[in-house]
């Protein structure tokens, strides 16, 4: 069995993820007197994919994927209670409930845009294991629900088309540039180094002293597959108890989008190693060594240990 969150799509209007970022809204509701088929099975930590339909006349190949939020709670409310959830939601295309009624919410955190609206025709590359059809080809509805074992192929199939990318280095450029900017500060660094179990070689150590546990540790995923990463940085804080663990991730150009992206994933198992995680994008990581080469030669002497 899948040990991955299940996802879903939600379908709604341009003007809703618009209007809730405007807002800063954190409630996403159905219409009154419908149950999405398979909303119950959503937990913390789910993505759902927001898929957006100008008006009933548009064709389906137009409709497109604008964004995703991650799912906090599942309820369903009646619309006396409704009141106490109006001020973070929008209404827009679905009427809130009204007394008598109720509807299904879904409370979320971690509403993202994507760079690039993904047209519904531009998916016949994404499949689940067991659809016979393309996502293109799906019926979809208000709410359609992606297994467990799908939901990661699926939702990192649409990042990768919503999401602008800039020339990102490969995995071995990454780590010999940590491991420049770690000399450069006068750390002895290290490549590939085995925790002390032997269990995983981390990509890159910075250590004060040479017979000392490292005190920064850093994993590079390029592929996109960041929860290897945070179990190895996870393990490497449990031998070490470094001070700092840092995910240089390539999926996201920008870290502030990637911390919206991955933060969900630190929970449960990863919880300990919360407060310890940085995150860095590929490019602000490249962009950095880039403008300290220059001047490696100074920053060495200014960060000298007496």
């Amino acid at each position: 069995m899948s040990g991955n969150p299940p996802a879903c799509i939600v379908l709604t209007t341009p003007q809703w993820i618009e209007k809730c970022l405007e807002k800063g809204c954190t409630i996403f509701d159905f219409p009154p007197g419908r149950e999405p088929r398979g909303i119950r099975k959503l937990v913390s930590g789910s993505v759902c994919l927001i898929l957006a339909r100008p008006s009933s006349k548009t064709p389906r190949s137009e409709w497109t994927f604008v964004g995703e939020f991650t799912v906090k709670s599942v309820k369903h409310v009646r619309g006396e209670e409704f009141s106490a959830y109006a001020s973070r939601a929008v209404e827009v295309g679905t009427p809130f409930p009204k007394p008598g009624e109720a509807s299904w919410i879904i409370e979320f955190e971690n509403l993202v845009k994507y760079d690039k609206p993904v047209k519904l025709a531009e998916c016949s590359d994404v499949r689940t294991s067991t659809s016979r059809e393309p996502l293109s080809e799906w019926v979809i509805t208000g709410f359609t629900y992606i297994k467990p074992e799908d939901a990661p192929s699926v939702v990192e199939a649409i990042r990768k088309k919503g999401f602008a990318r800039e020339r990102c280095p490969s995995h071995d450029e990454l780590v010999k540039e940590l491991l420049e900017i770690g000399e450069w500060l006068n750390f002895i660094v290290k490549r590939e180094e085995p925790t002390p179990d032997n269990v995983y070689r981390i990509d890159v150590t910075w250590r004060e002293v040479e017979d000392h546990a490292p005190i920064k540790v850093f994993e590079v995923e390029v592929s996109g597959d960041v929860d290897k990463a945070l179990i190895r940085l996870a393990h490497a804080h449990d031998k070490w108890r470094c001070e700092q663990l840092w995910l240089i991730v390539s999926d996201e150009a920008k870290a502030e989008r990637a911390k919206k992206l991955i933060e969900p994933r630190l929970k449960g198992s990863f919880a300990r190693i919360k407060d310890k995680v940085k995150i860095l994008g590929c490019e602000e990581l490249h962009n950095m060594y880039t403008n300290l080469k220059s001047h490696k030669k100074l920053l060495t002497s200014m960060s000298k240990r007496l």
